[in-house]
């Protein structure tokens, strides 16, 4: 059931993200950081179940070009609420990017026909809650330990999980937990890699800088499920790879002026 796959992601993941903050001998934060934090959480929680019902109903590469949308809403998020200006070059990325994306989309859905409303909604209700999630890290990774921000985060996402989790368990067998043990620990390590990074440069670049996935999404695809994949396909992961170094190039020429 989703909301336990839900519940074992984010359980596991509290589990490593635990030894991390007690190592570096942090302590809680206060409660206005705290409820940030809980905000926040609530978000990611609704972005994953989003994003594992979609994956239920519609074909990976779909749900993938889909949730895909994120990068252009974090960077209208990160304009409106935290006041960045994004370069001309961070702009023509988005755009290169989303058309990857659109490339992607209409040839995939064009070969499978399997695309279905609920799946379609659900994974841009997905990449919604992903970009409101992501623009709220960048605001908390310059106050922040990165060890508090990954604990909370997973700690928090459990908790608000439980009650449905419990609800819709079915016992696991041991490989599913060691395979959620593992997931647990990579997204923790994801989690990680992504508040060193909000806290060390824009939102709006390094939401194009994700379009990356999909090119690990194929290449994955390819070598562990054997799904090969369209010309359309190909086509818009080459958009979305260009996108993606137009966006890093713009961020070497100055920092972003944000604005008063």
């Amino acid at each position: 059931p989703t909301w336990q796959i839900v519940l074992l992601r984010y359980g596991f993941g509290t589990l490593f993200a635990l030894p991390m903050f007690l190592a570096g001998g942090l302590r809680l934060p206060p409660v206005a950081t705290l409820r940030a934090h809980l905000l926040r959480s609530i978000a990611i929680v609704i972005t994953a179940a989003t994003f594992f019902y979609a994956l239920s109903v519609l074909p990976l590469a779909v749900t993938l070009a889909l949730s895909f949308t994120s990068p252009i809403l974090i960077a209208l998020l990160a304009r409106l609420s935290l006041r960045e200006r994004p370069s001309a070059g961070v702009l023509v990325a988005i755009g290169i990017g989303f058309a990857g994306v659109l490339a992607v989309l209409a040839g995939e859905l064009d070969r499978s026909g399997g695309a279905t409303l609920g799946g379609i909604a659900a994974a841009m209700a997905a990449a919604a809650f992903y970009a409101i999630s992501m623009v709220s890290l960048k605001a908390r990774a310059g106050r922040d330990s990165i060890a508090t921000i990954v604990l909370l985060q997973n700690g928090f996402a459990t908790l608000i999980v439980l009650p449905l989790g419990a609800f819709a368990w079915v016992a696991p067998t041991q490989a599913t937990l060691l395979s959620f043990a593992v997931i647990g620990l990579l997204g923790t390590l994801g989690h990680v890699a992504l508040a060193w990074a909000y806290g060390r440069a824009d939102a709006s670049r390094l939401g194009v800088v994700e379009y990356t996935a999909f090119i690990w999404a194929i290449v994955l695809g390819l070598v562990v499920f054997g799904e090969v994949p369209s010309w359309a396909t190909m086509a818009g992961a080459a958009l979305i790879m260009a996108g993606a170094v137009i966006a890093v190039r713009a961020g070497r020429e100055g920092p972003v002026v944000p604005e008063a």
